[in-house]
């Protein structure tokens, strides 16, 4: 049943959204310095845990704060296919720590999100690889019938 505060795009899936935090040694949390120190403590914290440690998580982050800690879904792309499961499905084919950061890409006018084509024109422009969900679903699964 829908209720009023519902995110439209949400209702079936329901996004990863859990607390937002900022590293204690901030001082706004807001500048790129700030939020640099926040996201690579934040990857440090899950590359601890899942080596079996890590540290009192609220002695290192307060929160509210300026980043948000997304959690993938428990079967990764069997249950959710949004950026957050994506990306991890990328960083685990990858062999890194699966911990990533993402932001949207904003259209400078409209204020929205970036249209993917224009998405992909800043992708040449600037040399970078733009990668489609689809591709990282092929992936995903030619890589789960090899095991």
């Amino acid at each position: 049943a829908e209720r009023e505060g519902d995110i439209p795009y949400d209702r079936k899936n329901h996004s990863s959204f859990s607390l937002w935090v900022n590293h204690r040694n901030t001082f706004t949390g807001i500048t790129d310095r700030d939020r640099t120190l926040t996201v690579n403590a934040i990857a440090e914290q899950v590359k601890r845990a899942l080596n079996g440690g890590g540290e009192n998580f609220h002695e290192i982050f307060r929160t509210p704060g300026h980043m948000a800690l997304l959690r993938a879904a428990d079967g990764l792309l069997d249950v959710r296919r949004g950026q957050t499961e994506l990306s991890i499905a990328m960083a685990e084919m990858a062999g890194i720590n699966p911990s990533v950061t993402i932001c949207e890409m904003l259209d400078d006018e409209s204020g929205y999100a970036l249209s993917k084509a224009d998405a992909k024109k800043y992708a040449k422009r600037h040399n970078l690889v733009f990668v489609e969900g689809n591709e990282v679903l092929e992936r995903w699964e030619a890589d789960k019938h090899r095991e």
